[in-house]
């Protein structure tokens, strides 16, 4: 990919038409998309855009555009049309002239040309109308995680509405296009707080309407300021304790969101125990974005007669981890049980809709009795699905089998198990092949990143390897792809055949979009049945 050139081609006054202009040697076919005729008009001083559909695609780079039989002058690349090209394939572009007249304005794809005549005249319609609004406003805070609408409303009193372009206002860069039809037109831009980084940045979003005969109107509107999610995970405590010491809690903290503009982030972490939950102690720790930081909060226990088991829960303002403690009563002659996971199996990889279930050999490893609420907890996302309550003499062993009917996923999917009792936490990643492939006689391609070339500067390539291993019970060939962005684009693949428990590596890459600014966003290899995702930089060209 080479550097953005622009050049603008109006008629006898100031304007704006992006174009660019080197040929390729490949045969292109061109149709118009707007103005679909070859004739059309315009008011001076409204906008217009014009746009062929290029048979294959296109670069930007390859096109020429004129006005009158000449270019134009260099301009900023204002407008989504330049990045719209590179994606898509079909040139596009768009222009303005403030005096009456007419004018020849053609596009020019290795010898092939398409050409409008174009009527500047106080009779021509009006250019159609647009408002923009973002759910939640410029006036909300959200977390990375959620979910943000952008609407856009179009209205043309000819009723010749014929496409809507989104575009993010950190770049100018195109992002997602849809057609319209008739007088009026409503559609929603739907993307989560994460993905919006131009909303995370402090940049608007800009729609741009067309119409079927070329008049073209833009508007924008401000997002919501998008905070990282404060993630928390309860991962050990000193309990059991005897009643009166210290109980210990300790948990993880990581925030999810842009590195590039969250950076080091406050995250207050509270914990709340008890039945009747109670406010027992807080910390605050700064934790760079994608990182985790480990915190201890405590409190005194009160001096009871019986032992008492009971929750404690960590709490950020986004996220909350709860585990079961026990505490040791006075009347209990001090001795206490700390039960551990010594062992867990599954009888992973099953199919989604059958039964997962999950074995534990627990040890009490104290001087006492260790009665406990165990629990089997699913996903990334931590979900109890089973628990069981057991009873363990110090110094012995047990063995509990928990389990749940997994949900009928149409994809393969992996996902951590775990076995909690309160005193220990012991885990084990699981596969659950889809129903609509995976499992005896398939064969499942995992994927894992082993290496990039990142940071590199923008316009260079960006290479991705990666480790691909048939983990099925067949040999098999499959697809992996190289998908790229906040907004997924595959921007390289290759086949792969590998015989069961064979392992290769693939090398994917392309050639980086020159942005201005530096860029921190994720690169995903992915098979049928697995990806991988690592976070990568690309340094802007000033």
């Amino acid at each position: 990919m080479r550097r953005r050139e622009y050049v603008t081609a109006v008629g006898s006054s100031v304007g704006a038409l992006a174009t660019t202009g080197v040929g390729t040697a490949q045969t292109v076919a061109l149709e118009r998309v707007h103005p679909a005729e070859s004739e059309t008009a315009v008011r001076p001083g409204d906008r217009i855009g014009f746009e062929v559909a290029a048979t294959p695609g296109v670069d930007p780079t390859a096109t020429d555009w004129e006005v009158d039989g000449s270019e134009g002058r260099a301009i900023e690349p204002n407008a989504p049309f330049w990045s719209y090209t590179h994606i898509t394939g079909h040139p596009a572009a768009y222009g303005r002239f403030d005096e009456p007249g007419t004018h020849d304005v053609s596009v020019t794809v290795d010898g092939t040309t398409v050409s409008w005549t174009v009527d500047v005249t106080s009779r021509a319609p009006a250019a159609p109308t647009l408002d923009v609004t973002c759910d939640p406003g410029p006036d909300a805070t959200i977390t990375v995680r959620d979910e943000v609408d952008v609407t856009a409303s179009a209205a043309d009193d000819s009723g010749r509405l014929h496409r809507l372009f989104w575009q993010e206002g950190r770049n100018a860069t195109y992002v997602d296009r849809t057609d319209l039809s008739g007088a009026t037109a409503t559609t929603t831009y739907a993307t989560t707080g994460g993905n919006a980084i131009w909303f995370i940045g402090g940049y608007p979003m800009i729609a741009w309407v067309a119409c079927r005969d070329g008049r073209l109107t833009a508007a924008r509107t401000d997002g919501p300021s998008v905070a990282a999610f404060r993630t928390v995970s309860i991962t050990g405590t000193n309990a059991p304790v005897r009643a009166g010491d210290d109980l210990v809690v300790d948990a993880d903290v990581e925030p999810e969101g842009n590195a590039t503009y969250h950076g080091f982030v406050d995250v207050e972490v509270d914990l709340i125990v008890g039945h009747d939950p109670t406010h027992v102690d807080s910390e605050t720790v700064a934790v760079f974005t994608g990182h985790a930081e480990t915190v201890s909060l405590e409190f005194a226990t009160a001096t009871v007669r019986n032992t008492q088991t009971f929750p404690v829960r960590v709490e950020t303002r986004d996220d909350t981890s709860v585990t079961d403690v026990t505490v040791i009563g006075t009347e209990d002659g001090g001795s206490q049980g700390h039960l551990e996971v010594t062992d867990l199996e599954t009888n992973a990889p099953v199919t989604g809709g059958e039964w997962l279930e999950v074995t534990a050999t627990l040890s009490n490893t104290g001087n006492g009795p260790a009665g406990r609420e165990v629990e089997l907890v699913v996903g990334h996302d931590p979900t109890t699905v089973d628990t069981q309550s057991v009873t363990v003499g110090a110094g012995e062993t047990t063995t509990v089998s928990l389990g749940y009917e997994t949900y009928p996923v149409n994809n393969d999917d992996e996902f951590p198990v775990y076995i909690r009792t309160g005193d220990d936490t012991a885990s084990q990643t699981v596969l659950v092949y889809g129903r609509n492939g995976g499992g005896n006689g398939q064969s499942t391609f995992a994927v894992s990143i082993t290496g990039t070339n990142a940071p590199v500067t923008g316009g260079q390539w960006l290479s991705v390897t990666a480790a691909v291993e048939n983990v099925g019970d067949s040999a098999g060939a499959h697809d992996i792809e190289l998908v790229v962005g906040r907004t997924p684009e595959v921007v390289d693949g290759a086949s792969v055949s590998l015989a069961p428990g064979e392992t290769t590596t693939v090398s994917l890459g392309y050639e980086t979009y020159p942005v201005t600014n530096d860029d921190v966003f994720p690169v995903m290899v992915r098979s049928p049945h697995g990806s991988d995702t690592r976070t990568v930089t690309v340094y802007g060209t000033d």
